[in-house]
């Protein structure tokens, strides 16, 4: 007891030697102080004293140690306590009240991590292995720092009399600060330490305005930050910034940042947090920032100034960035691309003879936002019809967000030639532009980097009048024009992508065909009445017949007309993607090979309403020219009958890629 009785008395001695000491001895400086900075200078001395009042009431404050094990969370003991104090030497940890050292937990592990970037060890996930072990024991210090003999010595700091060199560091600053970006690094410099270790206690920032926007420095930053390395040293709101000649300038105080004799050079930033809505006219305007003096102490006490950085303007410590939104960063876009094929391909679905259709997808697509959570609040459409009229085969559209339906959709037929309100009022009119709106009152924001999916549905009339089989609707638009906002309310302007269909044709009766596939070789000798090469190309297929059966014969024609045959196809020159009608085609046949029924004495094969069949089209090409070219195979059409006797009509196989070979060289 007595012996801490005289701790007490020893420190409570040195608490008042060290007041007056700050009332009396002038520190060394080379530039005048504030009033500010002179009270920054007396909590940093007291909160000195009080780390040294708490090392000499201790008996395990040493820092000295060496360190032989690993350790990671959940470890414990004297090499925890060791670590968790040196971290705390290093400005890195700040044990929470209550807790008490020893203990491996997340506020350790989240400490040494930020140690291990800051000191550039990889990878910096705190946990304490061989390198990061080799760093801090060859940066601890003797367990006694310092000059005992000098109670102005603010603990924890080892040597004499010593200075820092400051310079400039271009690397890991940005030029370009988005609306409401925080911790945006514009500025670094390094320090290093000399004949003692030293703590920092204030650096000097300055800002000058060289655009045409506002000067004012609260219209575009809400905080400036001093960082050592990615943590956050000392921090000022822009607002106490004081403004002469145009500079805004502060002294910003710094804590828990002391920079070893030992350690090299230390990375410092000077970094900004933007305002999240900046006026539009002050965007894109230039701001340059410099580093002033900093204050430091050693472990002699004297509080010094350097003034290397210089300030004002100094070109070696100043560089210069813009505010931006988000929009025009060339950060934020949103694009748009075509999402389920079986939609936006061409095919054939059912209508009724007496009564609507609802619930038709007419088209499907994606919107990707990048940069920025998106708000979409209008999409336009184009919408072409085929045969009657947009609004004679459409009762109604809908925008499906994910399975829920979005937006307010509105329809103008003919460009404006129709009286608004008209809606879908039954009109010959065969192009509509279509225009969701109103997205944002149904919360249609796609989060950054989300994929989300829309379908345009449609309610589809009966097949009556104007109305009949195998007319169609297609639908197309653009990621040009739609209005959408970033996060900040601006509008967004890298927009990209567009979606359309290749048509969806309405009947009440007739055939689906499916594509199931492609084969593709080149074979000798098939030809009896030459010796050449040919190809051979095969299509395989399926047929669906509704409401009515299908009579489809079994053969071929080559070409586009509708004809009494059951398979028209296409030889196509590969090299110029277009159709050729030389060559020899003998062999080329049209089979039945799964659910065929009988053959009827008209050679057609019957599909009943319900039922699919499957037909594989066998295609052989002997080229007659000497042209050495590359040939593919493709299934243009199927002609089908209602009855055995009955004249066809032809379904046309589009897409036609489903339905087209790959390409083989034929030499002829």
């Amino acid at each position: 007891m007595k012996q801490n009785s005289k701790a007490v008395a020893f420190v409570a001695g040195l608490v008042g030697f060290a007041f007056a000491l700050s009332l009396v001895v002038a520190p060394v400086t080379t530039s005048a102080q504030t009033t500010s900075e002179l009270q920054a200078m007396i909590n940093q001395l007291l909160a000195q004293i009080a780390a040294l009042q708490g090392q000499v009431g201790s008996t395990g404050g040493s820092t000295s140690h060496t360190f032989t094990m690993d350790l990671t969370v959940g470890s414990s003991g004297s090499d925890v306590t060791a670590l968790q104090q040196f971290l705390g030497s290093k400005g890195f940890l700040t044990m929470p009240a209550g807790v008490a050292m020893g203990y491996f937990g997340e506020v350790t592990r989240g400490a040494l991590a930020a140690f291990q970037s800051a000191n550039g060890i990889s990878p910096a996930v705190g946990f304490f292995g061989p390198a990061t072990r080799a760093k801090v024991n060859s940066m601890m210090v003797p367990s006694n720092p310092g000059n005992p003999g000098n109670p102005g010595n603010p603990g924890g700091l080892s040597g004499g009399a010593g200075d820092i060199t400051v310079t400039s560091r271009s690397s890991g600053t940005d030029s370009q600060v988005l609306e409401g970006d925080e911790n945006v690094k514009v500025l670094g410099f390094e320090v290093e330490a000399d004949g003692s270790d030293v703590s920092l206690s204030s650096a000097r920032v300055e800002f000058e305005h060289t655009g045409s926007g506002s000067t004012r420095l609260n219209r575009y930053i809400d905080q400036v930050e001093v960082m050592q390395g990615n943590k956050v040293v000392g921090s000022a709101d822009a607002s106490d910034f004081t403004k002469s000649s145009g500079v805004y300038s502060r002294n910003i105080p710094i804590s828990g940042s002391v920079v070893r004799d030992a350690d090299g050079k230390v990375r410092f930033y000077v970094a900004v947090s933007a305002l999240a809505n900046i006026d539009s006219d002050d965007l894109g305007e230039d701001w340059d920032v410099s580093l002033g003096s900093i204050r430091f102490s050693d472990a002699t006490g004297a509080i010094l100034t350097n003034t290397d950085a210089g300030g004002n303007g100094d070109a070696t410590f100043t560089e210069t960035f813009s505010f931006e939104d988000l929009s025009t960063s060339g950060d934020v876009k949103l694009t748009m691309s075509e999402d389920d094929a079986s939609v936006n391909n061409a095919h054939t679905i059912q209508a009724d003879t007496t009564g609507d259709t609802n619930d038709v997808e007419l088209m499907s697509f994606k919107l990707k936002a990048k940069g920025t959570d998106i708000t979409v609040n209008t999409i336009p459409f184009s919408i072409t019809s085929t045969g009657a009229g947009v609004t004679e085969i459409l009762s109604d559209l809908r925008l499906m967000m994910d399975g829920n339906e979005v937006g307010t959709v509105t329809l103008t037929r003919d460009a404006g030639n129709i009286a608004a309100g008209t809606g879908f009022a039954s009109s010959s009119a065969t192009h509509a532009s279509l225009s969701v709106a109103d997205l944002d009152q149904d919360d249609v924001v796609i989060n950054e980097g989300d994929t989300v999916t829309f379908t345009l549905v449609g309610d589809v009339n009966d097949t009556d009048g104007a109305f009949t089989n195998g007319d169609q609707i297609a639908a197309s638009t653009t990621a040009s024009v739609i209005d959408a906002d970033d996060a900040n309310g601006d509008a967004v302007t890298d927009l990209t992508g567009s979606s359309a269909t290749d048509g969806t044709k309405f009947a009440a009766s007739g055939i689906m065909v499916e594509a199931v596939s492609t084969s593709v070789e080149g074979v000798a000798n098939l030809d009896t009445t030459v010796t050449d090469d040919q190809g051979k190309f095969t299509v395989t297929f399926d047929v669906t017949a509704f409401e009515d059966p299908a009579f489809i014969e079994l053969s071929t024609t080559r070409g586009t007309s509708e004809s009494d045959t059951g398979a028209n196809f296409l030889i196509e020159n590969a090299n110029t993607g277009s159709a050729t009608t030389t060559g020899s085609i003998a062999g080329t046949v049209l089979e039945c090979v799964s659910n065929c029924g009988t053959v009827t004495s008209n050679n057609r094969i019957e599909v009943s309403d319900g039922e699919t069949t499957r037909f594989k089209l066998t295609m052989y090409f002997n080229p007659t020219t000497d042209d050495i070219a590359s040939f593919r195979g493709q299934l243009y059409g199927v002609d089908f009958a209602t009855t055995d006797i009955d004249a066809t009509t032809q379904e046309l196989t589009t897409p036609a890629e489903d339905f087209q070979t790959a390409s083989v060289l034929i030499q002829s």
